[in-house]
């Protein structure tokens, strides 16, 4: 009994300890993996390149997506910044992907329920890149990382279609610690 109990707790603690050294990775999810708003349900299409879009059938609606992350945590290097990277399509004038980077309060230090944005992609921002293949868009995270016990985070994407034509699209998601864990 001693050892089965002795073996559970050294299984525990490396648990713990992968844990820890996970949240100092990278985190990243394909387009289809994204949890669509109930509201959303009819509009959505999984597609076979693993994006996310908002069926052609639909002349314009608003397809909200969220991903759960999580603990994350980061520390800030100098020169450096952490950052939210998405390979998204906004295809011009009808379309706009949007993507923030959510931090929810959960107890301790941090307020229960308090919701701040990290990083936000918006494509409009980016007017040159129209496009009907997919572009990588990055943001730095904006802030000091909080305790990995007071916060949870989750990234919230927006598909927008104005127009029947428009056809915007999320690929993938990634957040790093550092530019370093991200670039090839």
């Amino acid at each position: 009994m001693t050892r089965k109990l002795a073996l559970a707790f050294s299984s525990a603690v490396l648990v713990l300890a992968s844990a820890s050294v996970v949240s100092a990775q990278t985190w990243s999810a394909a387009g289809l993996t994204g949890i669509v708003d109930e509201a959303d349900l009819s509009i959505h299409r999984f597609n076979d390149t693993g994006s996310v879009s908002i069926k052609s059938s639909v002349a314009s609606g608003t397809l909200n997506l969220r991903f759960p992350v999580g603990t994350f945590h980061w520390v800030p290097q100098e020169g450096d910044c952490p950052e939210l990277r998405a390979n998204l399509r906004d295809t011009g004038a009808g379309a706009r992907v949007i993507v923030r980077l959510m931090r929810l309060g959960i107890g301790g230090e941090a307020l229960i329920g308090e919701l701040t944005s990290v990083a936000t992609i918006d494509s409009d921002r980016f007017p040159s890149a129209a496009s009907t293949r997919y572009i990588s868009h990055r943001a730095c995270l904006n802030g000091e990382p909080s305790p990995i016990v007071d916060v949870t985070y989750y990234v919230d994407v927006q598909l927008i279609k104005t127009s029947g034509t428009a056809n915007p699209g999320l690929m993938s998601l990634q957040i790093c610690p550092s530019q370093d864990f991200c670039d090839p």
